[in-house]
């Protein structure tokens, strides 16, 4: 007589998802910038109201529709959800939904918490989860001070050629 297998209800391994996140992404920001012919450290500039990141390689601008995922604080030790800081245009904590609701659905603290206490590794895994959910083609990190800013790049592309063409 033969046992039957028992169906297994496991729980999914959510320390190896997120781990996979960040290899994901970080495979990600190896293209992108070699697909927008952005060698070294371009120049750049961002603008949360519009959500916009522009970087100016050797030959043209490239344009990214970007969500900013979170601040982190080093004199606070802390990362803080865009979706928790009233200083964040809401556009940002509307397009991290999905983020916040897969934390719901999942029960996953890491998500549904306004503030986590870490620095920038932790900060890491969130911005490469919330890229991972909102399937992001990469992301991009800028320090101004004492924060860091974490977007995740949802879009690019070329920007327009200014001026007129010689011919």
């Amino acid at each position: 007589m033969s046992e039957a297998n028992p169906i297994e209800n496991t729980a999914p391994d959510w320390a190896a998802w997120s781990r996979e996140a960040v290899q994901t992404m970080m495979a990600r920001n190896a293209e992108w910038p070699g697909q927008f012919g952005l060698q070294a450290s371009p120049a750049y500039r961002w603008d949360l109201d519009k959500a916009i990141l522009v970087l100016e390689g050797a030959l043209h601008k490239v344009v990214a529709t970007v969500c900013l995922v979170g601040t982190s604080s080093d004199s606070e030790g802390s990362f803080l959800w865009s979706w928790a800081n009233e200083a964040v245009p809401p556009k940002h904590g509307q397009a991290l939904e999905v983020v916040h609701d897969f934390g719901r659905d999942n029960q996953l603290a890491l998500l549904t918490t306004a503030s986590i206490q870490g620095g920038r590794p932790e900060a890491t895994e969130c911005l490469c989860i919330a890229a991972r959910l909102q399937r992001a083609m990469g992301t991009f990190i800028d320090k101004q001070g004492d924060v860091t800013l974490y977007f995740s790049i949802l879009h690019m592309q070329l920007a327009p050629v200014e001026g007129t063409l010689a011919n």
